[in-house]
């Protein structure tokens, strides 16, 4: 199969487009045909050495892809070839010998065993076929377009984790998205509106508001060209936003630590802007706030995701579509942050 291969750390030209094995399924494994594969930040501090996880070399990045399954091992009877499927993130076994299994448990992105990470530890979907097990997949209906899965998998299932699980949201309440313009922070925007919240979006671009406006958000910020706290302060009268959304770190965060109300929360799940970041305790503790986190997102929070795609209720974002073997300008593209939506390589 053709394949985006990395030999070696580098920059973006390190890419090689290239012949390798085609991955055969094992007994409770499938083999999926990708017809669309996102690409994540994550795979460039995959290639930079940045991501923290250890690889041999040569490596194949991607986290995200959707497919069908083209072959079955001889133990699976729940899938069948031909089946529309999208592998997830966090791989594991669905079970695991501690007393308290998170994955019985629902919470299979919080695998207590260290976990397998697609395009992180193991080879991952900048290829054309890729193997799972049956414990990994999750299905995409039938009106959903493989492009669509792939561009909206991740980035709505963060942002729903985020704005719903972790940060509680309740209809009538202030929220601040911060990174609108990107494809998890333009998800929380739709998610946060729908749930009849009044949604503050901030983002660095002018044009990325204007997007995220037309995603339902009521009022924008330029933290370029503005004081992000204090104009959060201003549009909700001094008394600050009940929730944020917080994908960026650094400075940001602690903006948006001002920018809270008292009794507030923040939920957190990103930091490229800073990853150590010097909080005023004393503030923190005096406004009595909340701070959460997501780590990825579990099968049942995408499969929930397709379906209000499906069915209307949020709108899948478009974005730009290159060839496999053009991963590196990909990549160069998400590095320069002048896009808007999904960046997807089709195999």
């Amino acid at each position: 199969m053709k394949a985006a291969v990395i030999h070696e750390f580098g920059a973006p030209d390190v890419l090689r487009y290239e012949e390798v094995p085609t991955p055969e399924a094992g007994p409770g494994e499938v083999l999926i045909r990708l017809h669309a594969v996102g690409v994540n930040h994550m795979d460039l501090d995959v290639r930079e050495g940045k991501a923290g996880h250890a690889f041999r070399m040569p490596h194949i990045m991607g986290s995200e892809g959707a497919g069908e399954i083209a072959a079955v091992g001889s133990a699976v009877s729940e899938f069948i070839v031909g089946d529309r499927v999208i592998p997830a993130v966090a791989l594991s076994s669905g079970t695991c010998r501690h007393r308290v299994c998170n994955c019985s448990k629902g919470l299979d992105n919080l695998c207590v065993d260290e976990l397998s990470k697609l395009g992180a530890n193991r080879w991952g979907t900048y290829a054309e076929y890729i193997k799972v097990g049956t414990p990994n997949l999750v299905r995409i209906p039938a009106n959903l377009s493989y492009e669509t899965a792939a561009a909206s998998r991740t980035a709505f299932s963060t942002a729903w984790e985020l704005v719903v699980e972790q940060g509680g949201v309740r209809a009538g309440e202030d929220v601040l998205v911060n990174a609108a313009g990107g494809g998890v922070g333009s998800a929380a925007v739709q998610i946060a509106a729908r749930a009849g919240a009044r949604v503050i979006a901030s983002a660095g671009a002018d044009d990325k508001l204007a997007r995220a406006r037309d995603l339902g958000a009521h009022e924008i910020v330029n933290y370029r060209t503005q004081d992000l706290a204090e104009e959060v302060l201003r549009l909700t009268g001094g008394r600050g936003v009940d929730l944020v959304i917080e994908l960026v770190g650094g400075r940001t965060l602690q903006q948006s630590l001002r920018a809270v109300a008292l009794g507030g929360r923040i939920a957190t799940g990103g930091a490229h802007a800073g990853e150590k970041v010097e909080i005023d305790i004393v503030q923190f503790f005096r406004k009595q706030l909340t701070m959460t986190s997501t780590h990825s997102f579990r099968k049942s929070t995408t499969s929930r995701i397709f379906q209000l795609i499906a069915d209307g209720s949020l709108i899948a974002l478009g974005g730009r579509t290159f060839p496999l073997r053009e991963a590196s300008r990909a990549h160069e593209v998400l590095a320069s942050r002048d896009f808007f939506g999904k960046l997807l390589l089709i195999p």
